[in-house]
């Protein structure tokens, strides 16, 4: 099963993180589960990570 790209918030973390891989963009977070309650959207929230958000919208920027 592949593991769902997204934000999701996890036990511990004051603010939600985008997940690939497992892994948050920040590097701060991982998870071992496939993420499946993993949201796509919403990348500007006040509830989401900085640095997550930051990485994120710099990889949208490169695609484009």
């Amino acid at each position: 099963m592949a593991f769902k790209e997204g934000w999701n918030w996890i036990f511990g973390s004051p603010k939600w993180h985008y997940f690939r891989d497992g892994k948050s963009l920040c590097g701060r977070w991982m998870t071992l589960g496939n993420n499946e309650s993993a949201e796509t959207g919403n990348d500007e929230s006040k509830a989401n990570c900085k640095a997550c958000m930051k990485k994120k919208l710099k990889e949208t920027e490169n695609e484009l």
